[in-house]
């Protein structure tokens, strides 16, 4: 943080106000991530001048992404299917977390492979409706696709609440 340029008024006050506390709160902070490491990585890290150089330096060597967890988020994507006990918005939601996890350690899928994950996922009884989704040009995103299958899902439903009754 620099030195605010000098003045007199409110606003010069309060910069300069913020500018003194700054450096206990930095001082707070870097004893707080020191405290939270081993011994032996303290000595490596001590030296930062400031908190943020440190929890750059801490992500700089510690942020990457294991390629232990990067082939079992793929294989868990590969694999998936929907459990019989789950409702097709859970269905849904699981996938889509799967592939926020997937985009948050940089595997990032297109559209098209969202939507095809999503109709290769969906339930043997929703085979209609996978041809649909597989041929239906307007169905650009992951939102078009879950938006389609929970409306099918939600008919599906209703008809066989209807033969129950019958």
């Amino acid at each position: 943080m620099i030195r605010p340029p000098e003045g007199n008024t409110a606003q010069h006050r309060r910069d300069l106000e913020i500018f003194e506390a700054w450096p206990k709160k930095d001082r707070c902070a870097r004893f707080t991530l020191l405290s939270c490491m081993h011994d032996d990585l303290i000595g490596a890290y001590e030296h930062c001048a400031t908190s943020m150089v440190m929890w750059d330096q801490l992500r700089f060597d510690f942020g990457g992404t294991f390629v232990t967890r990067l082939r079992s988020l793929v294989l868990k994507f590969e694999i998936y299917k929907k459990e019989p006990k789950n409702s097709m918005t859970k269905h849904l939601r699981i996938i889509s977390a799967m592939i926020r996890d997937l985009k948050n350690d940089e595997i990032a899928l297109s559209d098209e492979q969202q939507v095809q994950a999503v109709i290769r996922y969906s339930p043997d009884s929703l085979v209609t409706m996978r041809q649909i989704l597989t041929h239906n040009e307007n169905i650009k995103n992951f939102a078009d696709v879950s938006r389609h299958v929970e409306l099918e899902a939600k008919r599906e439903e209703a008809t066989r609440a209807t033969v129950f009754f019958a």
